[in-house]
């Protein structure tokens, strides 16, 4: 029954400012134990906790500011209701968004487009998020206000949580949604770009501006199908890691997949000796004082230097990972 003790204090501290809930935590158990005898029965302890009131209320008696929309009776379960439908926002708003802007593209200019896709993107997570907020704060408030009014301090040792084990190492929420924010965006950009074989810009030395096409279509279209499969994989990691909200052998390895598979895609995407058409060779060397053969050979060393930095940011992305993740496995041991 001391278990139901522990539990009692940590359904009161959860609903508390994280900066008030060890004082509060050692002030509940010392008078809990004064009210308790030497050698109490599992009744005695029951008796306790059940005269100092349901978990709720008695947090809410700790608050020292009584100001509020949503009363400390409900507000934890208002954040944690708020999280969940923000991940939902967030995920649906960043794929119905990339795909209305794809199809509505309006800008002729390649890095125009992106700019376009991308605020077309953000403002409707962001509009998402407002709107969610709205309602989300809207039922709270109506639901506590009515609850409030007629609130019996009615509740069962049962009904208490349980302690939570240690958690392992917390995935940060902020870079896990601007990844997958920018997953999303782009990936339906580079997709809209291979499908419908866009202008790209060259930068000539002397006559501004040359406009010639890049990729070989029959080539870059062969790679849409698996861009689509990794962004929808890559989106599918994004939202669980927000779900789980910390690193597990699960999460990491899921995680782990979906950087080899981006990555190899890139790799052999951007190494294929098909990919790029020769007029484009033809075109830099004509427009500039360098060679055909010294155009092809710096493309080639760029593509090298480029797979090789690639392959090093793949390495310290997987390290970090997996020692968060070990870490968070050795302290949960």
């Amino acid at each position: 029954m001391k278990d139901y003790i522990e539990r009692y204090i940590y359904a009161v501290t959860k609903r508390l400012p994280e900066k008030n809930r060890e004082e509060v935590k050692e002030e509940l158990k010392a008078n809990i134990y004064d009210m308790l005898p030497e050698h109490p029965s599992e009744a005695d302890i029951e008796k306790v906790l059940m005269n100092l009131g349901s978990p709720r209320k008695l947090a809410f008696n700790y608050q020292e500011k009584k100001n509020y929309v949503i009363s400390p009776l409900y507000f934890n379960d208002y954040i944690n209701v708020l999280k969940i439908v923000f991940i939902i926002v967030i995920a649906v708003m960043a794929v119905t968004g990339s795909i209305e802007a794809v199809i509505n593209l309006e800008a002729t200019n390649i890095f125009l487009q992106i700019f376009e896709v991308f605020f077309k993107v953000l403002s409707k997570v962001i509009s998402g998020l407002f709107t969610a907020f709205a309602w989300v704060t809207l039922i709270f408030w109506i639901v506590d206000y009515s609850m409030t009014a007629n609130c019996k301090d009615e509740w069962k040792m049962k009904d208490l949580p349980e302690i939570p084990k240690p958690t392992g190492t917390k995935i940060s929420k902020g870079e896990t949604i601007v990844g997958l924010i920018l997953t999303v965006t782009f990936s339906a950009l580079f997709i809209a770009v291979l499908m419908n074989y866009l202008e790209y810009i060259v930068i000539s030395n002397d006559q501004g501006f040359y406009v010639t096409e890049i990729f070989n279509q029959s080539v870059a279209k062969q790679f849409v199908p698996y861009f689509i499969i990794s962004a929808v994989f890559g989106v599918m990691v994004y939202i669980l890691k927000l779900y789980v909200g910390e690193w597990k052998l699960n999460i990491a390895i899921l995680h782990t997949a979906f950087e080899l598979l981006s990555t190899s895609l890139a790799l052999i995407f951007i190494n294929n000796s098909r990919l790029i058409l020769p007029a484009v060779f033809e075109s830099i060397a004509s427009y500039t004082d360098f060679t055909l053969d010294q155009v092809l050979s710096g493309f080639s060393k760029g593509v090298t230097i480029m797979s090789v930095i690639i392959c090093v940011l793949l390495a310290i992305e997987l390290s970090t990972t997996w020692y968060k993740t070990l870490k968070g496995i050795k302290q949960k041991a």
